[in-house]
C-alpha cells in the first residue's frame, strides 16, 4: 500500500519506525509513471517497510521544502533518519547515501525485481 503524502502528513510518515521510502513524482513526467508503477509493485511485495508518495503538482508546499528541481525524487528514510535520496539536490555532491554499496536510484527505476531486491536489502 502506497500512502498519499501531504505537507502536513509528512512529517509524521517518514518519522515511523522502520523503513519509509517516500517517492515524489508527477502524473504529466513519463519517467514518474513509469518508476511509480516499479514503486506500487515494490510497495505490495514488501508490506513491511513504509511507502509513501507525493504529486509534485498537488504537494506544492511540501515539493517547496524538498529542494530539488528533478522528479522523480526517491527518499528512503530508517527510524526517520535520512539513508538515501536520490537524485540529490546540487549533481555535483553525488549521490546521498549512507546505505554501502547503493545502486544509483537511474539504474534501479525501470527495473522491478532489482528495485524490489533493493528495497528487501535494506
Amino acid at each position: 500500500m502506497i500512502t498519499p503524502l501531504t505537507y502536513d502528513t509528512f512529517d509524521e510518515f517518514i518519522h515511523r519506525d522502520g523503513l519509509v521510502l517516500v517517492n515524489f513524482w508527477s502524473t504529466s513526467c513519463g519517467p514518474c509513471l513509469r518508476f511509480h508503477r516499479i514503486f506500487k509493485a515494490a510497495a505490495e511485495a514488501v508490506p513491511t517497510v513504509s511507502f509513501g508518495d507525493a504529486e509534485v503538482e498537488i504537494q506544492q508546499l511540501l515539493v517547496k521544502d524538498l529542494e530539488s528541481s528533478t522528479i522523480p525524487v526517491l527518499l528512503i528514510y530508517r527510524d526517520g533518519e535520512l539513508i538515501y535520496r536520490d537524485p540529490t539536490p546540487r549533481p555535483e555532491s553525488g549521490t546521498f547515501s549512507t546505505i554501502p554499496d547503493a545502486p544509483r536510484f537511474l539504474d534501479l527505476m525501470y527495473r522491478e525485481k532489482e528495485f524490489t531486491a533493493f528495497v528487501r536489502s535494506l
